[in-house]
């Protein structure tokens, strides 16, 4: 570019550099918190390791990303096996959880939710407040009733498993 295009190019750089910093968005943070740590969602297969007195929880990430180490609650350690989806920050190669949802076991899709009975039906209530009624559950599923479960296969059908999160 010749030396006198300069004067007409700058004041475009300007613009085009005023626009840019106008439309930046930090991805993660909620509206208005623009700067705020960003949360990290992951998703993986969780593996408990170590000895029963100083057990590790970590994530096999899908995509054969490297595994990361996840604090958080002690729920962690119940969903040994299965497929998650988890939001938190990551450091490295730690992952801090401030939530999580079972998405699979043994390949199949699962739902994640609170157990609620209404008189004989069971439902599972997901995080977004929906209640989806469980068709023949198995009766032992009732004694978990307002703790957290998950349920693998359609919903729409009876469940091929189920297990205790909390």
């Amino acid at each position: 570019m010749r030396r006198e295009s300069w004067p007409r190019v700058c004041p475009s750089l300007g613009t085009l550099w005023a626009a840019v910093i106008a439309c930046h968005h930090t991805y993660g943070a909620a509206p208005g918190r623009a700067g705020a740590e960003a949360a990290d969602t992951v998703t993986g297969r969780v593996q408990v390791t170590g000895v029963s007195a100083f057990p590790r929880v970590v994530l096999v990430r899908d995509g054969g990303k490297r595994a990361l180490l996840l604090s958080g609650p002690p729920s962690l350690g119940r969903v040994d096996g299965l497929r998650i989806a988890v939001v938190g920050t990551l450091s490295d190669s730690e992952l801090t959880v401030k939530q999580f949802t079972v998405v699979a076991a043994n390949g199949l899709p699962a739902t994640d939710g609170r157990l609620i009975a209404d008189g004989a039906t069971l439902y599972l209530e997901t995080a977004d407040g929906v209640r989806h009624r469980l068709v023949r559950p198995s009766p032992s599923l009732r004694a978990h009733v307002g703790g957290r479960v998950w349920v693998s296969g359609p919903l729409n059908q009876e469940p091929v498993a189920y297990g205790v999160i909390e």
